[in-house]
């Protein structure tokens, strides 16, 4: 069984209005839950576009819309301290009710960093910020007072109240496909997000990885929930598909056929198409697809899925 989430990009320029009443239209259209981004900014040029802070987003969305949970996918350690990181996360989970989805990851879009003056090191030492963050983390989260010291960062008999509503912690989703993030995977997370796969081979692939270092850590690769984060360029029939594309391709600047050769990771083609990938997903063992659509087309694209591709998946 495949649920749905919508994922939303705010660096694309959405309004707090039209996230809300997106996150409103989800249940309606069979979507069980919300995702955004963490990032500050598309890229350098668009100086107008607007981009919501992700957790200011996801509490806003917390105290308005009440029937979805509610995720980062995936926020970035080394944009916020982890203590700091902890305290919004609990008090996300609180002001939802228990509905937050903790999706994390190690960073990496370079422009941001340099914009906003947050040091940008070596993918390996990202990850090994990672793994600090995520044990300082789970420790604020499950212990009265927590002491970690790190080579980057440390907590001192820290305290954190209040604590999450989810017992024992807010699912923690990891997102990533490198050899160092997979293990982290096996250590720490409840669910996976394999960013960056493009089709249901590779996905695979890299779960035929997981399992094998779930039991190199002596955890447990079946407890792990498996989802995938995709774009869909969907329409109705082949016309349908065109007729989207031309639109899309036309808003970002680029033909047609550069908008394929560009987005070679999402999914463009009809709902009966939709149907087929979605299914070849849950027979690996993915049991949700965070869905990204064109900006502009949210609403639009979410009546296909509800219409053609979630009665028959």
């Amino acid at each position: 069984m495949v649920d749905f989430g919508l994922q939303i990009e705010p660096q694309f320029g959405f309004t707090y209005e039209q996230v809300r009443e997106l996150a409103v239209q989800c249940r309606p259209h069979g979507f069980s839950s919300i995702w955004a981004s963490d990032h500050f900014m598309l890229n350098r040029d668009d100086v107008d576009r607007n981009c919501l802070d992700c957790w200011t987003l996801l509490t806003a969305l917390a105290a308005d819309v009440k029937d979805i949970r509610i995720g980062s996918l995936v926020t970035c350690m080394s944009y916020r301290h982890p203590a700091v990181m902890a305290k919004i996360a609990a008090s996300v989970d609180l002001i939802s009710g228990g509905r937050l989805e903790f999706g994390i990851g190690a960073g990496w879009k370079d422009i941001e960093y340099e914009a906003y003056g947050i040091p940008f090191p070596t993918p390996g030492e990202r990850v090994d910020r990672f793994l600090e963050g995520i044990q300082i983390i789970k420790g604020l989260w499950t212990q009265p007072r927590t002491t970690f010291k790190g080579r980057y960062y440390s907590v001192e008999d820290a305290v954190a109240a209040p604590k999450p509503v989810q017992s024992p912690h807010p699912p923690i989703l990891i997102g990533g496909s490198k050899p160092r993030m997979l293990r982290a995977m096996a250590r720490y997370a409840d669910t996976v997000n394999m960013l960056g796969t493009r089709n249901p081979e590779e996905y695979s692939a890299l779960l035929e990885k997981l399992e094998q270092y779930c039991e190199e850590e002596g955890s447990s690769f079946d407890r792990i929930r498996k989802t995938n984060m995709m774009t869909f360029v969907v329409g109705e029939d082949e016309a349908d598909v065109e007729r989207l594309l031309a639109r899309v391709s036309a808003a970002d600047g680029m033909s047609p056929d550069e908008y394929r050769e560009k987005r070679a990771r999402a999914f463009i083609g009809t709902a009966a198409g939709a149907v087929e990938l979605v299914r070849r997903y849950a027979e690996i063992g993915v049991t949700q697809i965070q869905t990204t659509f064109p900006f502009s087309e949210e609403l639009r694209s979410m009546k296909i899925f509800a219409d053609q591709i979630i009665p028959h998946v």
